[in-house]
């Protein structure tokens, strides 16, 4: 099995009924990963395989946002915090939760809401909802389908601006929406189905535009420990390496000490959970120094003993994006960085039948 020994084996586990949760997988990334397409297909082909655990972990209040298996809708104004949350300095305290964003609502009244699309009409869903109070009366209004509204208020006696959970359940409802009062933020939702009825495969996307591996690592250590921690992934993927290929004043050596630092911070909080890194795509504007990150971000993988799988071979090497462009119906945007639709969810074929393949019942 190699570098996906322990996520093999709790696949096994689950394919053979020995195993009563859900396996997770933790998907960081840039906005390769932030609309879900490629990301989505690897859900698609692992839940097939091994069961449907849900849709995982989404965002709420993002008006600009998709996710597969849901609906989501954001009314009114909201603003984010951090301003730019794929950025790569320190700001704030840090604080923003497993994917790294706040949400609140901005001048008025707003409302979030999530519709599942995919779950049966007798499915026993369980929904997490993340939120951070700063003051006594932020509230936030949460309905479930059919049900009346539950106020969620911070703890007493956290701290204020700790990030709090409530936990809800529901059978045969998939909508949740959210209204908040006062200056609440929204830190993500998880959707899951309930492990004790079936368990099976969640695969949660936490892909950032603009993000770069400096990103994460700008966030607090201690506070997104405790929500990877919540999520305890069997397996964690690590899609950056594209908009560091655009970086050309940066020497492409720091890439592996920072692949490495998120590689320790993760197994801090979670030492067996395997890790796959995944290579940059060919990018239009930086033919020479693509594959040169994709080497360092591989020889970093191979030296903290992660998967690594070569996304700029699978395209297709050098000049692939164009010709990708150039395709009717294209797989490339115009751009020369980013895919279609089409492209992202080759991509994700690709890499779910090149797992699937390493893996032995």
């Amino acid at each position: 099995d190699g570098p996906y020994a322990h996520f093999f084996a709790a696949l096994r586990a689950l394919e053979q009924g020995r195993r009563k949760d859900h396996v997770r997988v933790a998907w960081l990334g840039d906005s390769h990963a932030a609309a879900d397409f490629w990301s989505g297909a690897v859900r698609t082909a692992l839940q097939r395989r091994f069961g449907d655990g849900g849709v995982g972990f989404v965002h709420l209040g993002y008006a600009a946002y998709r996710h597969d298996g849901a609906r989501l809708t954001a009314d009114g104004k909201w603003r984010t915090r951090p301003k730019t949350p794929g950025g790569s300095t320190p700001v704030d305290d840090g604080v923003f939760g497993l994917g790294g964003i706040l949400f609140s609502a901005h001048q008025g009244p707003a409302r979030a809401e999530i519709t599942v699309t995919g779950a049966g009409p007798s499915t026993r869903l369980l929904w997490d909802v993340c939120f951070r109070s700063s003051a006594p009366t932020d509230e936030l209004a949460v309905t479930i389908e059919g049900g009346p509204s539950e106020i969620l208020r911070g703890a007493a006696g956290d701290d204020p601006g700790a990030l709090q959970h409530a936990k809800l359940a529901s059978v045969g409802a998939t909508k949740l929406g959210v209204v908040p009062s006062g200056a609440p933020e929204l830190c993500g939702l998880v959707v899951e189905a309930d492990p004790a009825a079936k368990p099976g495969v969640v695969l949660d996307t936490l892909g950032i535009n603009g993000a770069r591996l400096a990103t994460p690592l700008r966030w607090n250590e201690l506070a997104w420990a405790a929500e990877l921690g919540r999520r305890s992934p069997e397996l964690v993927v690590l899609e950056y390496g594209t908009n560091e290929a655009g970086d050309v004043t940066t020497d492409p050596s720091l890439y592996a000490k920072q692949l490495a630092e998120l590689l320790a911070r993760t197994r801090r909080v979670e030492p067996d959970a395997d890790c796959l890194v995944l290579a940059p795509t060919d990018r239009r504007d930086a033919p020479e120094r693509t594959p040169v990150v994709r080497d360092v971000l591989r020889d970093a993988a191979r030296e903290g003993g992660c998967a690594f799988w070569d996304t700029y071979e699978a395209m297709g090497g050098r000049g692939s994006i164009e010709a990708w462009y150039r395709e009717r119906p294209p797989r490339a945007s115009r751009d020369g960085v980013h895919l279609t639709f089409r492209g992202y969810r080759e991509l994700g074929v690709k890499l779910s039948n090149e797992i699937l393949e390493r893996y032995r019942p």
